[in-house]
């Protein structure tokens, strides 16, 4: 079974199914080499470029991709506005910045990314948003302050759900937001364990 560590969540996939972990630094202490996006596209002088926490390559024909990216905000003191608004930016540009990486490795046959590089085939492609979010205030009997705040807050994540579902459409591409405050079980074929 796969495993890919993120921000201190272990994401388990299914042992038939293809996992990189796209934006991978070099490590030093196993000698692992930094990833492709990391060695070509951002060290190689491109700027402004970003790129998806992992790519994973379904099992089957036609081609399924899904790139995942993991936000976890439970130490984040920015407004839920202003995040919500932020997400929408970071998730479009770093989407298309992957789709640009996996057009330059199917080009170069990069053989770390052999198994994903594959849009030439026009794959289906699901961009998956992990949103990890601090927990909720408890709201006390009368406290119509906190429970606006978690409507607010309720309204800003629908909102935020739905711009990207619209926007990565009209590219062709589905999504889907997990919000691990509020959505306990992430997707019937991956598991995600709490390792902080």
């Amino acid at each position: 079974m796969p495993t890919v560590v993120e921000k201190k969540l272990a994401f388990d996939f299914p042992s038939n199914w293809a996992v990189i972990k796209y934006d991978h630094q070099a490590d030093p202490v196993t000698n692992e080499p930094a990833s492709f996006y990391r060695r070509t596209i951002e060290k190689g002088g491109v700027q402004n470029v970003q790129g998806v926490d992992i790519i994973c390559r379904l099992p089957g024909v036609p081609e399924q991709l899904q790139f995942i990216e993991v936000k976890d905000d439970r130490r984040r003191t920015l407004a839920v506005g202003p995040r919500h608004a932020e997400l929408f930016i970071s998730i479009l540009g770093k989407t298309a910045g992957t789709l640009v990486g996996l057009l330059l490795a199917e080009r170069l046959n990069e053989p770390s990314l052999s198994f994903c590089a594959c849009l030439s085939q026009r794959p289906d492609i699901e961009v998956i948003l992990f949103l990890v979010e601090p927990p909720p205030v408890p709201i006390l009997e009368g406290d119509a302050k906190n429970a606006l705040r978690r409507l607010n807050r309720q309204d800003y994540i629908t909102a935020l759900d739905q711009r990207l579902t619209a926007k990565l459409g009209e590219w062709g591409l589905d999504f889907r937001l997990y919000n691990l405050t509020d959505r306990p079980a992430p997707a019937p074929d991956w598991q995600v364990r709490d390792l902080a």
